[in-house]
């Protein structure tokens, strides 16, 4: 008899993921969520009678013997890097239901969703929720198949239409796929079912499909190999009178409380020995069941908690291994592979990242990896305060600090406000790396900024009569800035391209300013100047650029004004008369 397959719920926050589960299990864990969405991996198994309850006569149109014994579905936090639970080489999950809202279609974590189905080779079907939201929708039956014909006919083109544009989405994926009731091949077509996690409709039709599919075309998949449980952490807890717990899924092999159990830590591959194995009860979400019952042996596929003898330093997402003595070199061989391949290639500069968990890093840096991001430190645990000091050392982009789902120490928060790393630290990965980005925009303007006031910027500037306050050593006029921002350490020429001196100070209301911009009427201190032998009062007058602060000028185009433009042009044509080789330095 094969195993119960393993199916990953995924897609976009609040596309209705936790919503379908408690539609099939009647528990309420969104109520008690924050912000109604899930946070972090649960399991619930849900057994073939339940399965043979919510569809009722659906499964007679397999035409097969349904050998499975249940489903074991895995809810995914909403963001769609946690589409699964890893195991070396691929994914845990036999299949997948990607969670889609009718209304807003494909968003940024449905596709990220996708990607990794596709790339897992893990097979899908795309459950698309809330369609009692479209306008004019009856609530009529629980049978997708029933409640359509029922509908208005512009009820019905809505949905169908909202399914078409749905298809040709995914067709940019590569993936054909069409309304489940019009699949003529499920390994050649993506099935689409329409329901409602709220009302229930359209339910029983996804659960058929999902079995059909787990019966059909995983049987081959789900034989479960004799000797050692192979599992992945899920959670790890401390609880009371039982110490440090995991919570794993035992995908392979089986686990007995005889065994002697191999885990990965942040340190490497330690064992314990297995105090007790406790199962949540059928229905029951592993996190949210209390209620266990102590089991001898364990086999798959199946949500277990863990009490171990000493549990030091298990992490989620750890790769776990239980056997007999016979096999621990073995197991531990494994274990050790695993943790080889989620270890990261870092530079000697770059941002520092922490995780709650292998899954969570795991997931974290192959988004980091996709946006170029060098990092320097990538681990599991809190921030700490070698953290900051690490980040602290850097120089702009990369003095910062990743952190997701982790909180920071009383040291690490005391020296990130002290110093001068960003902390950017949130529960769902893009706003990090969102986040991130934009506060890089922003170091990047603020450079520019910095370079532009640097440098001598394009200025037309005439010297007011009746307005000369000091004729030499240095001049100090009266000016108006025609157009164009003047700068101090600007140096000034006629129309002709002489240059009559440098800019020395520019006061406005008898109080020193940097820069002066069009329309503004300054007192200008300019040395080298001497009024009545190379300047006169009314003379307009040009700021002079050399070749260095022109190219720059053009890099940082887009924040000169138009004005600004307008006289580089002007300088340029002048001096170009002089020396047509000047902008080469």
């Amino acid at each position: 008899m094969p195993r119960q397959p393993i199916l990953s719920v995924l897609g976009h926050v609040n596309a209705g993921k936790t919503s379908f589960l408690d539609a099939i299990r009647e528990s309420r864990i969104t109520e008690g969520e924050a912000g109604q969405i899930t946070q972090m991996i649960g399991a619930t198994e849900v057994p073939l009678e339940t399965l043979e309850e919510v569809c009722g006569d659906l499964l007679s149109q397999l035409e097969t013997d349904l050998e499975i014994p249940g489903i074991l579905f895995i809810d995914t936090p909403g963001h769609a890097a946690f589409s699964s639970l890893r195991k070396r080489g691929g994914s845990i999950s036999d299949i997948g239901v990607l969670m889609v809202d009718v209304e807003e279609g494909i968003q940024p974590q449905t596709e990220e969703a996708i990607e990794i189905l596709k790339n897992s080779g893990t097979p899908f079907i795309v459950a698309l929720n809330k369609v009692d939201k479209i306008n004019g929708w009856k609530n009529t039956s629980e049978l997708f198949s029933q409640s359509m014909p029922q509908q208005q006919e512009h009820v019905q083109q809505e949905l169908d239409q909202k399914i078409y544009e749905l298809m040709g989405d995914l067709n940019e994926y590569g993936l054909v796929s069409d309304r489940f009731d019009r699949v003529d091949n499920f390994q050649k077509k993506i099935a689409i079912v329409p329901i409602s996690a709220e009302t229930h409709m359209g339910i029983p039709e996804l659960l058929m499909v999902v079995t059909g599919l787990s019966q059909n075309y995983l049987s081959d998949e789900l034989n479960v190999e004799e000797g050692i449980g192979k599992a992945t952490v899920l959670e790890v807890s401390h609880e009371k009178g039982m110490g440090t717990t995991a919570d794993v899924i035992l995908y392979d092999g089986v686990m007995n409380n005889t065994d002697k159990l191999v885990y990965g830590t942040s340190d490497g591959v330690k064992e314990t020995e297995i105090r007790s194995l406790l199962e949540p009860r059928p229905l029951h979400e592993i996190r949210e069941d209390k209620q266990y019952s102590e089991t001898e042996t364990v086999t798959p596929a199946a949500g277990v908690k863990i009490v171990g003898k000493e549990f030091e330093g298990v992490i989620s997402g750890a790769p776990v291994r239980a056997s007999s003595e016979e096999d621990l070199e073995e197991a531990r061989e494994e274990v050790k592979e695993e943790l080889e391949a989620v270890q990261y290639d870092t530079t000697a500069h770059g941002v520092v990242v922490k995780a709650d968990s292998l899954g969570s890093l795991e997931a974290l840096m192959t988004e980091i990896e996709n946006k170029d991001i060098q990092v320097q430190k990538a681990e599991v645990g809190p921030v700490n305060k070698s953290d900051v000091v690490k980040a602290n050392d850097e120089e702009d982009e990369y003095r910062a600090i990743f952190a997701f789902n982790v909180e920071c120490t009383d040291q690490a928060s005391e020296a990130l406000e002290n110093g001068s790393s960003r902390l950017f630290q949130s529960k769902i990965i893009y706003e990090i790396l969102d986040n991130y980005t934009e506060w890089k925009q922003e170091l990047k303007e603020e450079e520019r900024k910095r370079k532009l006031e640097s440098i001598s910027r394009p200025a037309k500037i005439r010297l007011m009569p009746d307005h000369v306050f000091r004729s030499s050593n240095p001049a100090v006029v009266g000016t108006e800035i025609v157009e164009g921002v003047l700068t101090s350490g600007s140096k000034i020429m006629t129309q002709e391209g002489e240059v009559i001196g440098s800019v020395k100070s520019i006061q406005e209301q008898n109080e020193s300013v940097d820069k002066a911009v069009k329309g503004d009427e300054v007192a200008v201190s300019i040395s080298g100047a001497t009024v009545g032998r190379n300047v006169e009062e009314g003379d307009v007058l040009l700021s002079d650029i050399n070749s260095d602060d022109y190219k720059l000028l053009n890099e940082l185009e887009d924040m000169l004004s138009s004005g600004e433009k307008k006289i580089l042009e002007e300088i340029v044509e002048i001096k170009d008369k002089d020396n047509p080789h000047w902008k080469l330095g």
